[in-house]
């Protein structure tokens, strides 16, 4: 027989789209109490991490008798509780099927190959200061570049202590505290002299062009499924859709630096964040494709890859996909040419787009 939770006596309505961190944090700081102190009342598996404490997948992924554990301790609808989980997203913007909460392996492998913050989060300092603190779970994905609302540049690192937000203790994944309540509208980044207490609503983020805004709708859409996915006028399914605009981004990352004039859709300051990351990064973390498959580390460069990427696959049809690919593709064919396994094979291409890339050759000059 199950055993749950008791009912929390002060619970904080969860806003529309919001992260599980976000809404524990908002319900500590209501509740005047450290997160920790609310993650164990709902029953969550949680394990001491250098003082705090932590609970594996925590926000990431969560198994359906810990959505209904939390649904009995707040009275929100368990359905609800999974949509602030990022495993919203599985099967179209990620992949989360093989992790496992309280699975420390699984979680590291599935950071390492995800576009997704599983343990920090770019934001809208407006959106912030509109609802009071409520972390969107969609800024934690990859291509999470722009505001389509205020139609402005996510932040992802702050501009006072150079950190970057919501990560923690200099960058590093964050425990759930044993003794600070949350500050939502705070960087929070816990540096060797005590707390980064820069206001996040105050920082000014810098405004985009209308057709990023729309290619930023368009990922959400198709990562919510209220679009259909669609490449060169056909139908994929969501998650293929998603590989085939990383595809475009490793493309582009193979050309370097021989790319660069091509890339029309990219604004000359997300060019320069582009390059400067293909060219000063180290690559080598995340296995063979790991240089050219990693998860973007600004905004500023997903806001270019993906500028990219959706004029790309919104090709009218085959043959128009094609010739927008051929030119990515020459830049690319010698640094691809010469990696064994090929970079993008570890990908689930749609057919579509894998026949316009396998239609081109690939004979050429080896790295």
């Amino acid at each position: 027989m199950a055993v749950w939770p008791r009912r929390l006596a002060l619970v904080v309505a969860p806003v529309s789209g919001e992260s599980f961190t976000s809404w524990v944090d908002r319900m500590a700081l209501r509740n005047g109490c450290p997160p920790w102190t609310i993650v164990e009342a709902l029953g969550l598996d949680v394990r001491a991490v250098s003082g705090d404490v932590r609970s594996l997948a925590y926000g990431i992924v969560a198994t359906p008798e810990v959505h209904l554990a939390i649904a009995a301790a707040t009275g929100v609808g368990a359905e609800t509780v999974r949509e602030l989980h990022l495993d919203v997203f599985n099967g179209s913007a990620v992949d989360l099927a093989g992790v496992r909460v309280g699975d420390k392996e699984s979680l590291r492998r599935a950071e390492a190959r995800e576009w997704a913050q599983f343990f920090g989060s770019r934001a809208c300092s407006e959106c912030l200061a509109a609802s009071g603190g409520a972390w969107q779970v969609w800024w934690k994905l990859g291509w999470a570049a722009v505001c389509p609302i205020h139609r402005v540049l996510l932040m992802d690192h702050c501009p006072t202590c150079r950190v970057r937000i919501r990560r923690g203790a200099a960058g590093q994944p964050r425990g759930l505290s044993r003794t600070r309540v949350p500050a939502p509208l705070q960087c929070g980044a816990i540096l060797s002299g005590g707390v980064c207490d820069q206001s996040i609503p105050q920082i000014r983020p810098s405004a985009v062009s209308n057709e990023l805004v729309h290619a930023q709708r368009m990922m959400l859409e198709v990562a919510t499924r209220r679009r259909p996915a669609l490449i060169a006028g056909q139908v994929v399914s969501a998650g293929q859709w998603f590989a085939a605009l990383k595809a475009v981004a490793m493309l582009v990352r193979l050309g370097m630096p021989d790319v660069l004039p091509l890339l029309d859709a990219m604004s000359p300051d997300g060019r320069r964040a582009v390059a400067a990351e293909a060219l000063g990064h180290r690559w080598n973390r995340a296995g063979s494709a790991g240089r050219f498959g990693m998860l973007p580390q600004t905004a500023l460069v997903a806001a270019g890859l993906l500028a990219v990427a959706i004029e790309v696959v919104a090709a009218e049809g085959e043959s128009e996909l094609a010739t927008r690919l051929k030119s990515l593709a020459a830049a690319a064919r010698i640094r691809r040419n010469g990696r064994r396994p090929d970079p993008l094979a570890e990908l689930d291409l749609p057919s579509v787009f894998a026949a316009a890339l396998d239609a081109m050759p690939r004979r050429g000059r080896q790295s």
